[in-house]
């Protein structure tokens, strides 16, 4: 690697192949989780964002974090809650309004299903597995 620096004469291009070496560096380092997860984050208004994936947890609530910034305009320096939770062996998500639950698991018989809310598609389906919420600074 030294040698490749010293072959490149502007300090914009040094800059740049030790910044992509780093990002490889730093990528090789991250370890993958053996599950599943997802970061939810509900903006406002019906408004949310998410991500899935393997990576650690804190990787995915700073996604959520930086598209809602992104897309919907929150301001910096705030402490927003991002809440994980695991869908490995889930296939079919879908928020109801009030948390994440397992589409594919709906109970019929259950008190949930059979008083809830009629308008809800997703009465009586049972919930996702809450892992933790992290608290990330936009």
């Amino acid at each position: 690697m030294v040698d490749r620096i010293r072959k490149i004469k502007t300090l914009e291009q040094k800059i740049l192949l030790l910044k992509k070496e780093a990002a490889t560096d730093l990528k090789k380092r991250i370890k993958q989780q053996e599950k599943e997860i997802i970061a939810f984050l509900l903006v406002s208004h019906g408004s949310w964002v998410w991500s899935i994936g393997k990576d650690p947890s804190i990787v995915h609530a700073t996604r959520c974090v930086r598209k809602a910034k992104r897309d919907y305009g929150i301001k910096g320096w705030q402490v927003i809650p991002v809440n994980i939770y695991d869908i490995d062996d889930c296939k079919n998500w879908a928020f109801d309004g009030y948390t994440l639950v397992d589409a594919d698991k709906q109970d019929k018989e259950s008190k949930a299903y059979k008083e809830g809310d009629i308008y809800n598609p997703y009465r009586g389906c049972e919930p996702l597995k809450f892992i933790e919420t992290l608290e990330v600074v936009s």
